[in-house]
């Protein structure tokens, strides 16, 4: 699939999580998946044997707490003992894990592949401690990749900011000469393209504010903001003669969950699969 940004076209894979779904509908169109008989763990539905899938629809469906949790405490059990069983807790509880990685992605512009993984590791590592003899254990999962997630979010905004702190500092007390100077040279070498020194010499020597840089180009701030950053990490890299990607080979990334590469990491979550 390609998405636009910025004019160019990027190709992405399926994240993580799109795999986790992946997985999940494998293992239920499997003639060996595992089912569930839930004739004495939820009295509010339907007595019986039921595939996965099917569980998932009928608990979204709007069950009551003491069911979820009573169908959920087998699940766990479950999963704990039996790789399939992991895989399809982590199948019901997509929509949940999902959420997660929607609202944390929500303007954040570091690798979600990395963001998304994390998420699912996190559900996966509370899935194997949390208490299933109190009450909201889907809930307790779910905040427990909640704050999986957010810990790589709060850690790219750290470094993001120390970086934005440096390319500011470079570009507007860099080597000899005037910065716009400075921008043409690296323009020249072919480390920024002329829009990236346009951008940097409009928002940080001018000093026109970003929305409006934005809404000139007809963009959203955040394509703005994203580009900005990378250009000066490559223009911080022509100035201290560190190895970063050209202006040409850059390519900058769509801000969703679901569309990054896929990893060595995600395939070990994944395993189950």
């Amino acid at each position: 699939m390609e998405v636009p940004v910025m004019g160019r076209a990027t190709n992405f894979c399926p994240s993580p999580l799109d795999l986790a779904a992946d997985a999940f509908r494998a293992l239920c169109d499997s003639p060996a998946a595992p089912v569930l008989d839930i004739t004495d763990l939820a009295t509010d539905l339907p007595p019986g044997v039921f595939p996965f899938d099917e569980l998932q629809r009928l608990l979204l469906a709007g069950a009551s707490q003491a069911v979820r949790d009573a169908v959920w405490a087998e699940v766990v059990r479950k999963a704990r003992r039996d790789e399939s069983w992991q895989l399809a807790a982590v199948g019901m509880a997509l929509p949940a894990i999902r959420s997660v990685a929607g609202s944390l992605a929500r303007g954040f512009d570091g690798d979600v592949e990395e963001l998304d993984a994390e998420i699912l590791a996190g559900f996966l590592a509370h899935l194997a401690v949390v208490d299933i003899e109190t009450p909201g254990i889907i809930t307790k999962i779910r905040w427990a990749a909640y704050r999986a997630g957010h810990a790589v979010v709060v850690k790219h905004r750290r470094a993001a900011e120390r970086e934005e702190e440096i390319s500011e500092e470079v570009v507007l007390s860099g080597p000899a000469g005037h910065p716009d100077l400075v921008l043409m040279r690296a323009v020249s070498a072919g480390a920024i393209s002329e829009s990236d020194a346009e951008l940097i010499s409009a928002t940080r020597l001018d000093g026109l504010d970003m929305e409006v840089y934005a809404d000139q180009l007809g963009v959203s701030y955040n394509a703005v903001k994203i580009r900005r950053q990378r250009a000066e990490a490559r223009l911080v890299a022509f100035i201290t003669g560190a190895q970063r990607p050209s202006a040409h080979d850059a390519r900058v990334r769509a801000i969703r969950p679901g569309q990054r590469p896929v990893v060595g990491r995600s395939a070990e979550l994944l395993a189950a699969a």
